[in-house]
Order: C-alpha cells, then sequence, then structure tokens
C-alpha cells in the first residue's frame, strides 16, 4: 500500500512516518509543501492513502485535495487538523476520516485497519472481454495467464478472456496481494498453498512455474502478505 503524508510541521511528518512505517506492508512518502505533492500528482504519481494536514501553506488539505480529485478519484484521504470546523467542505472531496491532533499511534492503526478493510471488502476491476465488459472481484481471482496480448483470467472454478496484456492488469492489481511469478503468470499470494525453488501449487490444485530470478522476491513478498494478515 503506498501511503503520502502531507504536512508543513516536519516534526510531525517525522511522528506519522514512523508510525505508518511499521506496518509492513506498507510505503511511505512524505511533503512538506502541497505544491510538491500535487506536482508528483501531476507527473503521474498515484497513492492509496493521503494523510493531510489541513492548515498549510499557500495550499490548504482541502483546496489540495480538491486539485488531487482532478487526478485521482479512488485515493483514501485522511485529513489531521486540530479543530473539526473543515469538515463539511472535507466531505466535498471524499474524505475518509479527520484524525484530531496531536494524532497517537492508536488513531493510526485504527484508521489504517478502516482502511484495510474497506480495501478488502470493495476492491474490483473492470476488464472487456470479447463478448462485453465485466466487473471483477479481485479476491476471487486465483491466477492470470498471459495469451499473447490479451490475458485468461483463473477463477473460482471458470475462467474468461480480456483484452489486456498481463503487464496492463498488473498495474491495477493491488500490489499487496497480486505478484508476477513468472512472465506468463500472475498470481493471488492468498491463494498460495505450497511452493519450492520451481514451482508452486494454489489452493485450486493448480501447480505453477517459479521463475528463478522471482522467487526471491516472491518469498519476500508472499512475507509481507501473511505478517499483514496476522495483524489484522
Amino acid at each position: 500500500m503506498k501511503i503520502a503524508v502531507c504536512d508543513d510541521e516536519k516534526t510531525f511528518i517525522d511522528k506519522i512516518y514512523k508510525y505508518l512505517w511499521e506496518q509492513h506492508d506498507c510505503s511511505v512518502e512524505c511533503f512538506e509543501s502541497p505544491l510538491e505533492l500535487l506536482e508528483k500528482y501531476r507527473a503521474g504519481g498515484r497513492y492509496d492513502v493521503l494523510f493531510l494536514d489541513i492548515i498549510m501553506e499557500p495550499v490548504n488539505g482541502i483546496e489540495l485535495a480538491r486539485k488531487i480529485r482532478e487526478y485521482d478519484k479512488k485515493a483514501f484521504i485522511v485529513f489531521l487538523t486540530v479543530a473539526l470546523e473543515y469538515a463539511p467542505s472535507g466531505y466535498e472531496v471524499g474524505a475518509f476520516r479527520y484524525l484530531l491532533k496531536p494524532v497517537t499511534e492508536e488513531d493510526l492503526i485504527l484508521v489504517m485497519e478502516e482502511i484495510k478493510e474497506k480495501m478488502r471488502a470493495s476492491y474490483t476491476i473492470q476488464v472487456r472481454t470479447p463478448e462485453c465488459s465485466m466487473i471483477v472481484h479481485t479476491d476471487e481471482l486465483h491466477y492470470i495467464e498471459a495469451d499473447n496480448k490479451e490475458s485468461i483470467l483463473h477463477y473460482m472454478g471458470d475462467s474468461i478472456t480480456v483484452r489486456k496484456s498481463l503487464s496492463e492488469l498488473e498495474e491495477i492489481l493491488p500490489e499487496r496481494l497480486f505478484f508476477r511469478i513468472h512472465r506468463k503468470y500472475l498470481i493471488n499470494l492468498s491463494r498460495v498453498r505450497e511452493f519450492d525453488e520451481r514451482n508452486l501449487t494454489l489452493d485450486c490444485g493448480t501447480t505453477l512455474p517459479l521463475s528463478r530470478r522471482r522467487s526471491a522476491e516472491f518469498c519476500v513478498m508472499l512475507n509481507k502478505y501473511i505478517e499483514g494478515n496476522l495483524n489484522k
């Protein structure tokens, strides 16, 4: 999960960073200037969660969120504030939560667990098959197989061919849950049941090849996924 923290108080940023960094499935980037974060979005950067201070210069957190929503409608926005007077404006930009300063570690843990639960419950993608467009719940997928410029989605005893390459799907699927084990296969980490240096077997009984050059990173990502679930 990619997180951005924007606050013009460096000591506060350092404190928030420390709390979030300790969550193993998170990568955190900090910004002391709202304009710097906005420029990152304009350059194509994206985040799953944004922690935004409300009182900042030259752009306050509400105005920053409005501009970010022009690029990103999905990110969870958590406002950091000393008062709730801005709450009505915040909900116009789809604020997920408000945290009152001084923010505690318990506050952050709670809001992150709420966000993770929301993501687990609602993460879907829209794909195009030769016949129609479909909405797919990503947690139902077992693995995805490359088929030239298309891909085959294998899930719940069935499969469909979609008009996206494996690389395109890799870009839109949650990286905490999906990993490319081979040039032809992208797998759901929650479906792994056993593996060795060359192969892995999913809970549907399918055995797939594990690329030697990707095996070490696969072990790291699988451990991160398991640790993240143990800490729920």
